[in-house]
């Protein structure tokens, strides 16, 4: 008798545990790791730099500021920005869910001096603004159905009209 209470105690100890870790997020999920947001960015002495947390410096007033929607807007095609903290904000089109995510371009906030950007293949430096440097990353693989006809033509508009575009 004694064993059987035993193992029920210990299995009911464990399972608790299991739960507890599961409702308060410490469970591991995929959904958790994948909302993180860059808010600081390290120079090269290994201290944070707190300049692209100021609202004065988020990439989307200033891409916003500079007409990046009346530009897309202009080319007739169904796009999407999506915002990251502060310091990316990504262009997409729409692709049906299918297995091409439509990612056309990347907009990315780094502090003068930290040249990560430079290890990206295509990139351009669309803007400076008070030590803070804009800058255009184009994906280098296929992101578009290249079947689809609309996803083309979609992404070759896209992909001109942010070309074009310049932080003033």
């Amino acid at each position: 008798m004694k064993k059987n209470s035993l193992v029920t105690l210990i299995m009911s100890i464990m399972l608790a545990g299991m739960m507890t870790l599961v409702f308060c997020g410490c469970g591991g999920s995929e959904e958790a790791e994948e909302e993180t947001t860059i808010t600081q960015t390290e120079t090269e002495s290994g201290e944070t730099d707190s300049l692209l947390e100021d609202p004065e410096y988020d990439i989307s007033v200033i891409l916003a500021n500079a007409g990046l929607e009346e530009l897309l807007d202009a080319t007739g095609v169904e796009y999407s920005i999506n915002k990251s903290g502060n310091t990316s904000n990504e262009v997409s089109i729409d692709t049906g869910g299918d297995e091409y995510d439509g990612v056309v371009g990347t907009f990315m906030a780094y502090t003068e001096g930290d040249n990560e950007y430079e290890n990206i293949p295509d990139y351009r430096i669309i803007g400076m603004k008070d030590g803070v440097v804009y800058v255009l990353m184009l994906p280098t693989d296929l992101r578009y159905n290249p079947e689809d006809s609309r996803q083309c033509g979609d992404y070759e508009k896209l992909t001109e009209a942010l070309k074009t575009f310049d932080i003033k």
